[in-house]
């Protein structure tokens, strides 16, 4: 039996996260968990809607209660539940979302940082409003959010990550440069 192959994404809002994985799922194979399925699922069960306010209220409040390792570790075992070989998860942003991969799955962990300019970011956000109000939002209130507890340590981790892509042209691009990514893993 093949050792699993763990792929965490890292990315500020809009910056191509979900496009980089879908990317990856599509050229290689494997399934795509996202943290946010997760959250989901307890927003599901409060009767919450998904807004972005919503989900960094319920990641925090679990952090606080459980410890910072607490979403990641619902994520071990979604990929452990898995039966593919190649597992992509997306939406690592915060402090110790890295860290039980790596203790986990060590060099079968790789880390991707997809990011973009904020202006760039901010256009995407507007056009595909994904959350609830993403489309109406101001630049200020767009920005303002990156300095969230759950936005807050996006760029930390992303120096951390074990490859960087910079995603400020159009999805063509962005998978050229996955896929050279990849290949690289």
């Amino acid at each position: 039996m093949k050792e699993k192959k763990v792929i965490g994404i890292i990315g500020e809002q809009a910056g191509g996260k979900g496009a980089a994985a879908e990317i990856i799922v599509k050229k290689f194979g494997g399934i795509r968990l996202t943290t946010s399925d997760i959250l989901k699922k307890v927003l599901d069960n409060l009767f919450l809607e998904y807004s972005r306010d919503n989900l960094s209220k319920l990641a925090l409040s679990l952090k606080k209660a459980f410890g910072d390792e607490v979403l990641m570790k619902a994520m071990l075992k979604e990929v452990e539940q898995a039966k593919e070989e190649l597992v992509v998860v997306d939406g690592i942003r915060m402090k110790g979302d890295m860290a039980p991969f790596e203790k986990e799955y060590g060099k079968n962990f790789k880390s991707i940082y997809v990011t973009a300019d904020p202006q760039t970011r901010y256009e995407r956000s507007k056009k595909r409003g994904e959350k609830k109000q993403e489309a109406g939002q101001s630049y200020k209130s767009f920005l303002s959010k990156e300095k969230t507890g759950t936005e807050k340590d996006v760029p930390l981790l992303g120096k951390k990550a074990s490859f960087r892509i910079d995603n400020n042209g159009s999805k063509k691009e962005l998978e050229k440069e996955i896929i050279k990514t990849i290949n690289k893993i």
